[in-house]
């Protein structure tokens, strides 16, 4: 299994560069497409309502101006490095919903990576929360300051069984399978531990049949957050990667992720690979 197409959005700032970079290492890793997205969003601009309608036009058409001229910069950045990388490339651009558009531009590929603690989601770029609900497609989320690259080092499973972990565990199958060793990471209580050690064998099993070797650990449940036990453990290892499912709800007009989660996102200078 393998990554035939990748899709990366862009947008201002070093932390965009970075990301950027690490999408040509994967899209050289695995031979892939990349794609370039950006997207603007030309804010609603606030006026007074008795105030004449032509100079709310002509603002705008100000404001739009100004998205589709940072989608362009986004798309000279995108052409320079991918050319430097000598890499088969696509863009996707445009003004509208940034999260709406990301979404819907996944269905081209196989993964998708965002920055994770972007300021400017969701308004002016793909929300991390929004496009892991509705795109459909494992999602790599990249720390604003990177402690270690996803490739060659090694790889922590968050394991909890149901449907969001057995998804993100099988997108990142080509990631894990580059990496220098993988860990079936299982937070639990007593109760639970004999049904996670039978649950852990039957995934180390699968991953071998996918010539991935895994080593299972059951941690059991304390005080201390589970999200905040898997960064640890993750970090005791050196890990690059670490893998999770995306749990979250609906609420309104807006997706609220779950607690493991959302502490993951918050928290972890270690790229996430994460499904729902």
């Amino acid at each position: 299994m393998t990554y035939a197409s990748l899709l990366v959005a862009i947008d201002d700032g070093a932390e965009s560069d970075s990301r950027l970079e690490l999408a040509c290492d994967l899209a050289t890793a695995f031979d892939a497409l990349l794609i370039g997205l950006s997207v603007g969003s030309s804010a609603p601009p606030l006026y007074d309502p008795m105030a004449g309608g032509g100079m709310v036009g002509e603002l705008v058409g100000l404001y739009r101006d100004m998205a589709s001229a940072d989608v362009e910069r986004a798309r000279v950045r995108f052409a320079g490095v991918a050319a430097a990388r000598a890499l088969e490339t696509e863009w996707r651009g445009g003004v509208g919903d940034p999260s709406g558009f990301c979404a819907r531009a996944a269905r081209a590929s196989d993964l998708v990576i965002l920055g994770g603690r972007n300021p400017r989601a969701p308004d002016q770029a793909p929300g991390v929360a929004d496009v892991l609900m509705d795109c459909g497609r494992p999602v790599l989320v990249t720390p604003p300051a990177r402690l270690r690259s996803p490739l060659g080092h090694p790889a922590l499973v968050a394991w909890k069984d149901g449907r969001e972990a057995r998804r993100a565990l099988a997108g990142a199958l080509p990631l894990l399978r580059r990496a220098s060793a993988v860990t079936l990471f299982s937070v639990c209580s007593p109760a639970e531990n004999a049904t996670a050690d039978g649950e852990l064998a039957e995934v180390v099993r699968y991953l071998a049949r996918h010539q991935i070797a895994a080593e299972p650990l059951i941690a059991l449940a304390d005080q201390r957050p589970a999200g905040r036990r898997i960064l640890d453990e993750a970090l005791a290892r050196d890990a690059g990667l670490i893998v999770a499912g995306g749990y979250g709800h609906a609420r309104l007009r807006e997706w609220a992720l779950g607690g493991v989660t959302r502490d993951l996102i918050a928290d972890s200078p270690l790229c996430l690979v994460l499904a729902h």
